[in-house]
């Protein structure tokens, strides 16, 4: 894995397959990370999609590590169903 500013990608859009199509680059804006380039190998569709599950498999995670820092995990569906119930009404009658 390397590192590549954007004022280098910018001024060099050759460094992103220069040094061979097997190496993933992580671009950065001001020092923080903010875009990540793989190589791929295969189908572009297919490779999106799985990037894509993986990405919705984080979030999941994420929230589900938030449930349990705040205690959320605990709740009963029928609590879940009744705030969704409430939210509902509210929107209705906005």
């Amino acid at each position: 894995m390397r590192y590549i500013s954007s004022a280098e990608l910018r001024s060099n859009p050759a460094l992103l397959w220069k040094e061979g199509e097997d190496k993933d680059t992580i671009i950065t804006v001001n020092g923080k990370p903010k875009v990540i380039s793989i190589s791929i190998n295969g189908e572009p569709e297919e490779v999106l999609d799985l990037i894509r599950r993986l990405r919705a498999e984080l979030a999941i995670e994420h929230m589900w590590e938030k449930s349990k820092k705040s205690g959320l995990e605990k709740l009963k569906l029928s609590d879940i169903n009744k705030e969704i119930h409430e939210v509902r009404n509210e929107m209705i009658h906005e």
